[in-house]
């Protein structure tokens, strides 16, 4: 059970750092879409931050 809990954890961050430019992005060219824009950074922070955390737990 942890192996699958530390691959869940693990492609968390591989993919929070590609919503974060993602939402970046969109926050720089989209006037109508910025809320969804800056939801997309703070989740894709708070997901990094608990996998990380998560996973020098582990060590």
């Amino acid at each position: 059970m942890s192996d699958f809990i530390g691959q869940i954890i693990l492609f968390l961050l591989l993919v929070s750092p590609i919503a974060f430019i993602v939402g970046i992005i969109i926050i720089i060219a989209s006037k109508q879409n910025r809320k969804i824009g800056i939801k997309l950074v703070i989740a894709s922070v708070i997901a990094f931050i608990i996998g990380f955390s998560v996973c020098l737990s582990n060590i």
